[in-house]
């Protein structure tokens, strides 16, 4: 059985949530799969992280995950640059409250083909704009923040289109709410999930979450409890894959992170959650 869990306005679908059993059907209506870089609507398109010290967080993440960095153009006086991992982008480092960095954390992006309409539907429904719409040598973007006051980010288009969930460095991404069907409500009417073509993203829920796809691909997902480390706080939580989840745990703590949640695993990938010098929660598994 399906579960439709609102409509927002006589012009929005509410998010229509399908078990996993009925997924090949819902996902896309059952049509043709996703090219490799095509980009469905509202699904995540980058990450960034606003650090009070960008030089210090470089270091971290350079000798704990193995980035290395390009230093990028920015606002005069901001150290701004772009985390690549074997070629790979994973995102940009910036100063908190500078450039679109306006809060302390890993903070995902969704790409939008209507920046100010999506904008819009952000202030109808009682949310924060809190940057922009601006225009960037990206290309257009904003920063809001959703229910709990979780922030997240719009961009009317990717900023490097080799950037995904799942494939590269980035495993997963999930927020971790107080109510899981209000914020599927509040994302998917403010992204456009699940519309009536193959161009949107698909949501579906299963095994007590909500899984947004893009195609068949898992690319975010929605779960009912606080971020590990940060109790009673809710936020949008990224994994990232390494090596060897205990020489990197190790590794934190070396240079002066901390364990969250120890290694675990055994017959699955091993994952653990750590904070980086700042405090900032982040998750890995093993490649």
């Amino acid at each position: 059985m399906t579960r439709d869990i609102g409509v927002t306005d006589e012009r929005e679908r509410g998010v229509r949530l399908v078990p996993s059993g009925e997924r090949r059907s819902a996902v896309l209506g059952g049509s043709r799969a996703p090219r490799a870089l095509r980009r469905a609507g509202g699904a995540p398109c980058w990450l960034s992280l606003a650090s009070r010290d960008a030089k210090a967080a470089k270091e971290f993440y350079e000798r704990v995950l193995g980035w290395c960095h390009v230093p990028l153009l920015g606002s005069p006086g901001t150290a701004r640059s772009l985390a690549l991992k074997a070629g790979a982008p994973v995102g940009t480092i910036s100063e908190a409250s500078r450039d679109l960095g306006v809060h302390a954390g890993w903070m995902p992006h969704f790409a939008v083909d209507d920046l100010d309409r999506a904008v819009g539907r952000i202030r109808d429904r009682g949310a924060t704009v809190a940057v922009g719409p601006l225009t960037t040598a990206a290309g257009r973007a904003a920063v809001a923040a959703g229910p709990h006051d979780v922030v997240f980010g719009l961009r009317h288009q990717a900023l490097d289109r080799r950037w995904t969930v799942g494939d590269g460095p980035v495993a997963r991404l999930e927020l971790h709410t107080g109510d899981v069907f209000a914020a599927a409500l509040f994302y998917g009417g403010v992204l456009g999930w699940a519309g009536e073509t193959g161009d949107s993203c698909q949501v579906e829920y299963t095994g007590g979450r909500i899984v947004v796809r893009a195609g068949s691909r898992p690319v975010a997902a929605l779960r009912e409890d606080a971020v590990p480390g940060l109790e009673g706080r809710h936020r949008w939580h990224t994994c990232f894959r390494v090596a060897d989840v205990d020489a990197t745990a190790e590794a934190a703590v070396a240079c002066g992170g901390r364990v969250i949640s120890p290694p675990r695993g055994s017959h699955t990938p091993r994952e653990a959650v750590l904070a980086d010098h700042e405090g900032i929660p982040f998750a890995i598994v093993a490649e």
